[in-house]
């Protein structure tokens, strides 16, 4: 991947460029969050810029597109659900409000931790009118800790971390589609069991 663009960026606006990338991650910037993250913790290695201002200023942008998200899906997901709930696929959405209302928070934070996941959580999480707080305790806390991780792979890795970050996203890209096909199988079961 060619990274001269955010080199760039990065001259010319230093920190705030750093937001900039984590933010605009939730508009489908075509580079992965692990990319950017890293880039961050990458930067202060290979240049001037501060370790803690840096991943300060990724972090920041990482958690307010995804408090941008939430707000995205409360105000205008929740009409979509509605609109679904009077089809066939009031049962399913009903099972996941209440899957959301008794294990919400832990599927928030290890949504993190997911490629996919991680970009879908905040909005489905606000259309079904997820406590805004228990949102943000367990979203910025997950936050946090994701992005304390993959900055510094790019700290401590900043001429390999582009193939770390491969190995790891292939991992992960394989851990979600499995959760997702578990989800499916269980719901299809499930269905299959109510209709007997």
């Amino acid at each position: 991947m060619d990274i001269s663009f955010f080199i760039e960026l990065v001259k010319e606006y230093g920190y705030f460029s750093m937001f900039v990338f984590n933010w605009l991650l939730l508009f489908g910037l075509p580079i992965p969050n692990e990319v950017a993250a890293a880039f961050s913790g990458v930067l202060t290695e290979i240049s001037y810029f501060k370790p803690v201002y840096a991943f300060l200023s990724a972090y920041l942008g990482l958690v307010t597109s995804n408090t941008f998200a939430y707000f995205i899906g409360r105000s205008l997901g929740h009409r979509l659900l509605n609109r679904l709930n009077k089809t066939r696929l009031h049962g399913p959405i009903s099972r996941f409000s209440a899957f959301l209302e008794k294990h919400g928070e832990w599927a928030i934070a290890f949504s993190f931790f997911l490629p996919g996941i991680r970009w879908a959580m905040p909005y489905v999480v606000g259309a079904n009118r997820f406590p805004f707080m228990r949102y943000l305790m367990f979203a910025y806390t997950a936050g946090f800790v994701w992005m304390f991780i993959y900055f510094n792979i790019g700290r401590m890795f900043p001429y390999a971390y582009q193939t770390i970050l491969e190995h790891l996203q292939g991992f992960l890209v394989l851990v979600s589609v499995l959760i997702v096909v578990a989800a499916l199988l269980r719901y299809l079961y499930s269905a299959k069991f109510t209709k007997k």
